[in-house]
């Protein structure tokens, strides 16, 4: 994928408080404030007249003065060739400005934008605040209106989906690894196998309550959700297949108070999930993604060694 390309990138904070983020994202628009700033001035590009003018409203020393009206050129003249930057509730905005800046009737300004903005990627991954470097998330410290993105560098690979070498190979390792937990599930006694469930579930918050079943080849484990008293129970099988899972839904819709199942395997495979979205799938692969990040890769090594 060709490196997304900008000849200048910016942050820009969408109102005071953020009060015109939510509108501003959902019409697909930049807003300025600014009020008492000329706009025929700006559009006039005369700035050292809108800056004698800007004066007489702005308490403030010439640093300060050189500082708004930096912002207010980036705000009037930025081409669609650059790319600014905002947050709202919990993600990361972008989009790039087209053409001139226009005056509403309570004298802020708006610039209309090529495509929107946009919450993902070009490749369609999501900008959370937790997928993001401090490098870049710092930005919102900025006391004024827009500035410039000291992280521009990162900030480019980010919305481009570019990988550096680095990330790359541990993408690579991290394949492997997956790979290499997938196979060593395959060798858990089933006891050994509903312990490595347990212990997965119980790393991201949800508690054992009880158990069914004896010396078998499934095992259900009843689990609740402290923090929502979410109720459901885990059907593990070391082998599985679609008239088994079949067999437990049905099951699973005789049952009173239990909000999910979890249909957990690590060989076979049972075809799509059922339509309602009671029943969460836990094959191979995702389990041994869950394994890798629960920490318990060197406990399932030891197992089986």
């Amino acid at each position: 994928m060709p490196r997304l390309e900008a000849t200048s990138t910016h942050y820009i904070k969408l109102g005071r408080g953020g009060e015109w983020e939510a509108e501003a994202i959902g019409e697909g628009v930049l807003r300025f404030g600014y009020r008492e700033l000329s706009h025929e001035l700006c559009v006039a590009g005369d700035w050292e007249g809108a800056r004698e003018a800007w004066r007489a409203h702005r308490d403030g020393n010439d640093a300060v003065l050189t500082s708004d009206m930096n912002q207010a050129r980036i705000f009037y003249t930025a081409p669609d060739t650059s790319v600014f930057i905002t947050f709202h509730a919990g993600r990361m905005y972008w989009c790039r400005p087209r053409g001139p800046a226009e005056l509403l009737a309570d004298r802020t300004k708006l610039r209309r934008t090529v495509d929107g903005w946009h919450g993902q990627t070009v490749g369609g991954n999501d900008l959370f605040y937790e997928r993001l470097s401090g490098r870049l998330l710092k930005v919102q410290g900025f006391r004024g209106t827009i500035c410039g993105v000291d992280a521009e560098d990162y900030l480019l690979r980010k919305l481009g989906d570019e990988v550096t070498p680095q990330v790359e190979a541990a993408l690579r390792a991290e394949t492997q690894m997956i790979a290499a937990i997938s196979g060593l599930m395959s060798l858990l006694t089933w006891q050994d196998f509903e312990l490595l469930v347990d212990l997965v579930f119980s790393s991201s918050g949800w508690k054992r309550t009880g158990a069914t079943g004896g010396v078998q080849n499934t095992v259900d484990i009843e689990l609740v959700l402290p923090s929502t008293q979410e109720r459901a129970f885990v059907q593990v099988k070391s082998r599985a297949t679609p008239a088994q899972l079949n067999d437990y839904v049905g099951r699973m819709a005789e049952m009173d108070g239990v909000h999910r199942m979890f249909f957990v395997w690590h060989t076979g495979d049972v075809g799509a999930a059922p339509e309602q979205g009671r029943v969460t799938l836990v094959g191979p692969d995702r389990l041994a993604r869950m394994v890798l990040d629960a920490g318990l890769a060197t406990w399932l090594r030891q197992k089986v060694s």
